[in-house]
């Protein structure tokens, strides 16, 4: 069997996969937060003679992680996200919201590590697909296996900071460790909004209002002048890159998160050969067999490497530059193993 256990149960990229899997005959369980809530549980059971079990149920059905489950996609967060309008009276009491969403954490994590530790084949194998979600490790690990990187300081002391800006020609970017949403106020009758805080340009008067803020450590990195932006989908050994013309728009200029996708083309992009031969090292390196990288090609044609994400959304690539990372995706999986053969379709195989 093949399991997927992740945040939203409607997730685009969770239902794409889980349907192609069926089609192709595999048996596929989902679950998640929903699931875990209504009727399962997890059990370590251990009668000597014998090694011990791990047994996850599922409503009437009990499963050994060892022996029946083959492979295990493992897609997102795994902390209950306190915007769903099911946690809104819950998250008003700060105390219990931080027992229930720890703990929630602790057992996915709980569960998800067992998975490994019984021989399932995890994308990704935990605890890297949670570990190099931080930015520190992973990118000092790219630069380590010869990966261009920015000179990057990441700082809560403002002084810090503006000496750093000073030192890059008054010309350096801030980014937050962590993706932050926030729900915008609104007029009655009006739809509610959410406020995305993604990479900006620092300028001289951030760091004046910026002195009466609490001290929260973030990313500051030189500003790198782009030709146009890559985000590369890594499966296995096989590496799919997307050309972001992100340039086209002054909307997604600084970051092209700020979507303008009617004026920045999507186009499959080849990698240069000794480029790929190092993300691919530096996969090992990390541990992981899946995760989306982005990067920059400046205007003279370097490659510049910004980060990786082992949970990075990849829907959107597939679907606007037409590779075939669900079909890689789900080879994999079925697969148990890096080393798969994905069934195209002709169109998809003309394309290649």
């Amino acid at each position: 069997m093949i399991l997927i256990i992740t945040r939203l149960l409607g997730d685009k990229p969770v239902v794409q996969v889980r349907d192609m899997l069926q089609a192709q005959g595999a048996e596929v369980m989902v679950i998640g937060p929903e699931t875990m809530e209504k009727d399962a549980s997890f059990k370590i059971h251990y009668s000597s003679p014998g090694r011990p079990q791990a047994l996850l149920r599922l409503a009437d059905r009990e499963f050994d992680l060892a022996k029946d489950i083959k492979s295990t996609w493992i897609w997102r967060s795994w902390r209950p996200e306190p915007l769903l309008a099911q946690y809104a009276n819950l998250v008003k009491h700060p105390d219990e919201w931080n027992f229930f969403s720890n703990e929630w954490a602790a057992f996915y994590k709980s569960v998800t590590t067992a998975l490994q530790y019984n021989g399932v084949f995890c994308v990704n194998p935990p605890p890297f697909h949670d570990a190099f979600e931080e930015k520190c490790a992973q990118l000092w690990i790219a630069a380590d296996v010869g990966l261009t990187i920015p000179t990057t300081l990441y700082t809560a002391h403002l002084p810090y900071a503006q000496d750093f800006y000073h030192e890059h020609a008054d010309s350096i970017i801030y980014k937050p460790f962590r993706p932050f949403f926030k729900v915008v106020p609104t007029k009655p009758g009006e739809q509610s909004k959410i406020a995305k805080l993604l990479t900006n340009r620092v300028s001289a008067q951030h760091f004046d209002t910026a002195k009466q803020a609490i001290p929260t450590p973030g990313i500051f990195q030189p500003y790198v002048e782009k030709q146009f932006e890559i985000r590369i989908v890594v499966i296995g050994r096989e590496l799919f890159a997307c050309a972001i013309d992100s340039q086209n728009s002054e909307r997604s200029r600084e970051d092209w998160r700020r979507y303008d996708l009617k004026n920045t083309p999507y186009t499959p992009y080849e990698l240069p050969a000794d480029l790929a031969d190092k993300i691919r090292r530096y996969m090992d390196r990390l541990g992981l067999v899946f995760g989306s990288i982005d990067m920059i090609v400046t205007p003279e044609g370097e490659h510049i490497f910004l980060e990786i994400n082992p949970n990075g959304q990849f829907d959107w690539i597939a679907q606007l530059s037409g590779l075939p990372i669900y079909e890689h995706l789900v080879a994999m999986l079925r697969a148990g193993s890096m080393d798969y053969k994905a069934e195209l379709e002709p169109e998809v195989l003309h394309a290649e």
